[in-house]
């Protein structure tokens, strides 16, 4: 009877650590399920926990996104609230342990709207009657409560994410700002334009401008602490260049004057010549050689770019397809999950795409004077800056701890 039961409780071992080892290497799923009268096909990646949904009723249909961490589990939507609401047609899931992850959505011709964006009083009143689900709209409100720093400056502190380190460019050099904020002069007079200046990972790097026509150091600055150091380089570059790109965290700059390409390195401290001549490196996804031409006329690094055509400006960021288009003088932003897709979902409106940081799962952007961050939990203002609105030349750096 004893090896009976030893023989059972190996075998039983054996068993939990073959399926342990099965989940660990489970990389994913694609499941298709009914909930109601919905049908619902789930692809879950496990790398970041990101699950994409397409339900679909009748001729309705919906592609969303949520990031969750159910342990890996499969058929996590339990119940598809739905209406017909004006010309809109909206829904709430619940997904497992009743929890709601996601704000309202309503589809009207092709594009979805998240509630808190619709300023609808029938779809407030439907929102309303969410609220026996533990569905609230007002999490997905903008925090307003604002200080005022100066008489330009102010922080929306309420808004501003524990581990995100923000960094501000000022005409002295920077402004930093998490729990606290904290000013970096890096010039002994005001610099009005820098277009020699980039932020990378937790850093800000910035050509001397204390210098006139031509510079050798590079002043990098930790937007997490604040500290300094410089990078020094052999040739005497021209303010007559560009900063082209960055790949893996090195910094690509063209100097136009002396028909020569740099790679600046921040962690060994390094400024190498990597390229003279008639070709020089370009990357846009993969490395391929630039013209001379085209390096003098300021042909730029294409990290995301995504040829989708009828929009402003696209972008592949992962799996995702971000797409932009021009309404006046601003930019409505929607999100599509592949290039032929007539579904995109509205996310936020910006007035300089050039502005647009997409960090994790959040996107930094400006619009007019101010700079927000958009999650699945709406749209946050962090700061204002009124010198935004003379002064384009003003750049936020992100850094995510």
């Amino acid at each position: 009877m004893k090896y009976l039961l030893k023989v059972f409780l190996c075998l039983l071992i054996v068993f939990l650590l073959l399926k342990l080892i099965i989940h660990l290497l489970d990389d994913g799923h694609k499941v298709t399920y009914t909930t109601g009268n919905f049908k619902i096909s789930e692809n879950y990646d496990a790398k970041d926990n990101t699950y994409v949904f397409e339900i679909k009723h009748n001729k309705f249909h919906l592609t969303f996104d949520i990031i969750a961490d159910y342990n890996k589990a499969s058929n996590i939507i339990t119940k598809i609230n739905y209406k017909k609401v004006n010309n809109y047609e909206c829904v709430l899931p619940i997904f497992k342990d009743n929890k709601i992850l996601t704000d309202m959505m309503c589809k009207k011709d092709d594009v979805v709207y998240f509630a808190h964006d619709l300023n609808d009083s029938q779809i407030n009143e439907y929102a309303k009657s969410m609220q026996k689900y533990g569905y609230d709209k007002n999490n997905y409100l903008d925090k307003t409560k604002k200080t005022s720093l100066s008489s330009t400056i102010a922080v929306y502190q309420d808004n501003i994410l524990e581990n995100h380190y923000l960094a501000l460019e000022s005409y002295k050099g920077l402004n930093l700002y998490n729990s606290g904020n904290m000013a970096v002069n890096l010039f002994d007079n005001d610099v009005y334009k820098k277009p020699l200046s980039l932020f990378t990972d937790k850093y800000y790097v910035v050509a001397d401008y204390n210098n006139e026509y031509n510079f050798k150091i590079f002043k990098v600055v930790n937007i997490i602490n604040g500290t300094e150091k410089e990078i020094r380089s052999y040739d005497e570059i021209s303010f007559d260049s560009i900063i082209q790109g960055t790949v893996d965290g090195e910094i690509y700059l063209f100097d136009k004057e002396a028909k020569a390409q740099y790679k600046i390195n921040i962690e060994n401290e390094t400024v190498e010549k990597v390229s003279t001549g008639n070709t020089f490196k370009y990357y846009d996804g993969k490395w391929q050689e630039m013209s001379l031409s085209d390096a003098l006329n300021e042909k730029k690094f294409a990290n995301y770019k995504a040829n989708i055509k009828g929009y402003a400006k696209a972008d592949k960021i992962g799996k995702y397809y971000y797409v932009y288009q021009k309404e006046n003088d601003q930019y409505l932003v929607y999100k599509t999950y592949n290039k032929k897709s007539s579904q995109k979902i509205y996310l936020f409106t910006t007035t300089d795409f050039n502005s647009v940081i997409y960090i994790d799962k959040y996107i930094y952007f400006r619009n007019g004077n101010f700079f927000y961050y958009w999650s699945n939990l709406g749209k946050k203002k962090v700061l204002e800056n009124k010198e935004l609105e003379f002064n384009d030349d003003i750049s936020l750096g992100v850094y995510i701890r």
